[in-house]
């Protein structure tokens, strides 16, 4: 029986997606890439659903990217390659266009495919512990231009060269030095305990609000044409036409937390 799967949980106005592939690392099956995009797909449509946060199952990693051991028959040719990256461009649009936050909390390895995904969350946490790096080079693959775009847009190119180009991994120094996670944390105890505080904190705040910010984000770091500012405005505008506006105002002259519904 396949072991490999992703875990989804909705409580408390947190999504907690959990990469459950211990024995390889938590690295992704193609079966495995089909969930996520599912799981994603729920993420966003679900209004319970404020934040997405997401872990590595075990105490060893993250997420050390593609499963390698189905390479020889899924990914051992062009054409099947095509078909298996197919999995991740679905994946990585889904993630790329959710309007709720995401947070990726990660202990031990992050690498490949994961650490693209953890790049394209809104907020990265790290444990003393954690190692990212892209070994590409080291397994004969391709590092493509999608994924090192991903990479460009946080840390730059003189870094992402030396980054792609060696292969190597970086510990906890690196990471903090280049701009990878936005905070690294003493150990997995204190990463855990941040990342529910930060998750919970994102959740009491406004998802139109939210939505709003990230549609800005995204339009501003477009690189497939010029950002579609009408949209961003389309999207405050519903902030302002918000009942939410509206709890916010009304909480702020009550002098008491606001109660937001995201209508």
């Amino acid at each position: 029986m396949n072991e490999a799967r992703i875990r989804l949980d909705v409580e408390d106005g947190i999504a907690r997606l959990t990469f459950d592939h211990p024995r390889r690392l938590n690295a992704i099956t193609a079966a495995m890439w089909r969930e996520l995009a599912e799981a994603l797909a729920r993420v966003e449509a679900d209004p319970a659903a404020r934040v997405l946060l997401l872990e590595g199952a075990g105490d060893r990693a993250f997420c050390t990217g593609n499963d390698i051991s189905e390479f020889e028959t899924l990914r051992a040719d062009p054409d099947a390659a095509a078909r298996y990256n197919e999995l991740q461009h679905v994946v990585a649009a889904r993630l790329r266009e959710l309007t709720k936050p995401a947070i990726a909390a990660i202990h031990g390895h992050c690498l490949g495919a994961g650490m693209e995904i953890a790049l394209m969350c809104d907020l990265r946490l790290c444990s003393a512990e954690a190692t990212m790096g892209v070994p590409a080079v080291k397994l004969g693959l391709p590092y493509r231009a999608e994924d090192i775009v991903k990479l460009l847009d946080v840390i730059g190119e003189a870094a992402a060269r030396e980054m792609v180009l060696l292969g190597r991994r970086h510990g906890a120094e690196d990471i903090r030095r280049l701009g990878l996670a936005h905070r690294v944390l003493p150990d997995r105890a204190a990463l855990r305990e941040e990342a529910k505080a930060m998750a919970e904190e994102l959740a009491t705040n406004a998802p139109l609000s939210l939505a709003a910010a990230k549609i800005a984000f995204r339009e501003l770091a477009r690189r497939d044409g010029p950002p579609d500012l009408a949209r961003a405005q389309a999207w405050a505008d519903r902030c302002y036409a918000s009942e939410d506006y509206a709890e916010g105002r009304r909480a702020k002259l009550d002098k008491r937390p606001p109660r937001f519904t995201g209508r």
